[in-house]
């Protein structure tokens, strides 16, 4: 992926250029608007496996102070907005800078016990803070590829971006 951005990002072709530039900006808006996710938290039952112990629905969004550059932005899962309720000067459960993520995945860890669906739902987060994944579980499918495609779009772009 990184080597076909960036021969497109640097290459003649302005109309590859344009629509992944389209993209990302749309996606950077469906991500500041936030998502809806659940958030899996597991509890170990013996040394080789462990269970989902709770998923509760969270909210994955971003925040982008400067629109010139990802670096400075920040990820974070928060409460599932109510309502007429703001979400604003809440503590989320997890939160970090865009550019600390270090590892997206679909595969859920080994000894995970969740169903197929779950399983087709599973995509998980790493930064260089965090001991392990945060594991999320997406609406569908279709929302995980989409949510785990887009954050690696961004995530090489900003690299790119960075290198020039």
């Amino acid at each position: 992926l990184r080597t076909r951005l960036r021969s497109i990002l640097h290459g003649d072709s302005t109309e590859d250029r344009r629509e992944i530039d389209i993209f990302a900006r749309k996606f950077k808006y469906f991500l500041v608007d936030g998502v809806p996710v659940c958030l899996v938290t597991t509890t170990i039952t013996t040394s080789d496996s462990c269970v989902a112990g709770t998923m509760e629905e969270k909210v994955l969004r971003i925040t982008i102070p400067d629109q010139s550059s990802m670096a400075s932005s920040v990820l974070e899962i928060v409460r599932k907005r109510r309502p007429g309720v703001s979400n604003v000067g809440m503590m989320g459960d997890f939160s970090t800078q865009f550019g600390s993520i270090t590892r997206l995945s679909r595969t859920p860890p080994a000894g995970l016990n969740l169903d197929d669906d779950e399983a087709r739902r599973f995509f998980s987060v790493e930064t260089d803070l965090t001991s392990g994944p945060i594991m999320m579980l997406a609406k569908s499918k279709k929302d995980a590829m989409l949510l785990l495609c887009g954050l690696k779009l961004l995530l090489e772009r900003e690299k790119i971006f960075d290198s020039c």
